[in-house]
């Protein structure tokens, strides 16, 4: 009878373990892991622009909002999330993408904990090669005669 109830306890447990994990997959994902998803996704694709990135950015946006609706909630994840993403898109040859990141962080954390932070984006912009120039429009070389 012994040998019965110890062949048993593996079949109730792996039953009690398939709905507790049934029910953990209904579970929604955390902001983070979203942004860390569609981050990933953005480096593996190593496109400077597109849907890759513009999941990331979209995805970091609902990631910021949520943790900045938590009252006392230091968002240090959030901040050096940014640094990380412009360094790695700086890796990958997308320097606006990087720039972008980096301003990102020096003006969504102002303030004073995140000091060494916005220094190192201050820096990694720094490095980077400078945007480039956007046309300016065409203007006549004289003005067009005017009617009296």
């Amino acid at each position: 009878m012994r040998a019965t109830t110890v062949a048993v306890l593996p079949v109730r447990l792996t039953a009690a373990l398939g709905v507790l994990l049934a029910g953990c997959v209904q579970v929604p994902q955390s902001p983070d892991s979203d942004y860390r998803q569609a981050f990933e996704k953005a480096l593996v694709v190593g496109q400077c622009e597109g849907e890759a990135v513009e999941g990331m950015w979209a995805a970091y946006g609902r990631w910021y909002a949520v943790a900045s609706a938590i009252p006392g909630h230091r968002k240090t994840d959030e901040a050096e999330a940014l640094l990380r993403q412009g360094d790695l898109f700086q890796v990958i040859g997308c320097p606006g993408v990087a720039r972008a990141s980096y301003t990102a962080l020096l003006r969504r954390f102002p303030e004073i904990d995140f000091t060494p932070l916005r220094d190192s984006a201050r820096m990694a912009l720094g490095s980077l090669p400078p945007p480039p120039s956007v046309p300016a429009p065409a203007v006549p070389a004289y003005p067009a005669a005017s009617r009296i």
